[in-house]
């Protein structure tokens, strides 16, 4: 991991909005601009109504957005920085959240004026939730907490395969989301989060991994389950400890949640060696009454 950042934070007196993202992807720090891998994320604040007028240069959104005020939603101020800011690296599951970063975000949001606080990565919500000592509710997205006169907000990352992402920002600037489809239906903001297998699937049952796909000798060695997305739906939307049973017997495991890619549910070592797991291993999960069964 390199540790010379080469993003500017954008860090107002008072700001309607303040993003905090992970830290700098290798892409941006190198271009020297906030996003600017492509337009995914400026272009995911126009449909969401927090700017009025789309980016057409990638290497120009942070300068306008953050730097300028014009194509703002009600020329709100906006701000930015990433939790942690001497790493720079693409790959998050290499990037582990300590106190001290979220003591330097509560820091600032003392010692400056901020409306919402907005979580960008899921890295991001999990530090606060395990390291700010505020008290959160259970909302996977939307508003979580306060923190003095601050909202704070969490919504997906922009390159996350969350459906309806532009819902969740749009709640940033309570505006209803313009420039999205007519005929698309807005969940429900409010709803708490699935923690359990939902009612959609028919099966209560799957095979872990899927075709195509082994358990690798380093997750038999680290003792965890990739769930992909094709099998995320079964379980919580939050990491959580859940129950498994196998050979008879109950075990409380940990589920780390994970947006855009495979959950890991972690099963242990003893797991792996008393089911004998090889790479070739194919597992049934069988959901009943909130446990996985697996055999």
């Amino acid at each position: 991991m390199e540790t010379e950042v080469n993003l500017t934070e954008y860090i107002h007196p008072k700001m309607d909005i303040f993003f905090v993202a992970l830290n700098a992807p290798l892409n941006s720090n190198n271009n020297g601009h906030w996003f600017s891998n492509n337009l995914s994320f400026w272009n995911l604040l126009y449909r969401s109504g927090v700017i009025i007028e789309p980016i057409k240069d990638k290497l120009q959104g942070d300068e306008k957005v953050f730097g300028g005020t014009s194509i703002n939603y009600k020329n709100c101020k906006i701000g930015v920085t990433d939790l942690i800011r001497n790493i720079v690296e693409t790959d998050s599951a290499k990037v582990e959240p300590q106190p001290p970063d979220v003591k330097r975000i509560l820091d600032i949001l003392r010692n400056h004026k901020v409306e919402k606080l907005c979580l960008m990565h899921s890295k991001v919500g999990e530090a606060f939730r395990e390291y700010s000592g505020i008290s959160f509710n259970h909302t996977r997205y939307g508003k979580i907490g306060e923190y003095g006169a601050t909202d704070i907000y969490e919504v997906p990352f922009h390159s996350a395969s969350v459906p309806n992402k532009e819902s969740y920002y749009s709640q940033l600037v309570n505006s209803n989301v313009e420039h999205q489809q007519e005929n698309k239906t807005i969940p429900s903001l409010n709803k708490p989060k699935k923690q359990g297998a939902p009612l959609t699937k028919a099966e209560k049952s799957f095979i872990l991994p899927k075709p195509g796909n082994s358990i690798t000798e380093t997750d038999i060695e680290k003792g965890q389950l990739r769930i992909t997305v094709d099998f995320k739906d079964y379980f919580p939307n939050q990491s959580q400890i859940v129950k498994i049973k196998y050979l008879g017997k109950n075990h409380s495991v940990g589920y780390n949640y994970k947006e855009g890619r495979s959950s890991i549910l972690k099963v242990g070592k003893d797991f792996m060696n008393t089911m004998r797991v090889k790479p070739r291993t194919r597992l049934k999960v069988n959901v009943q009454d909130g446990k996985y069964v697996i055999n």
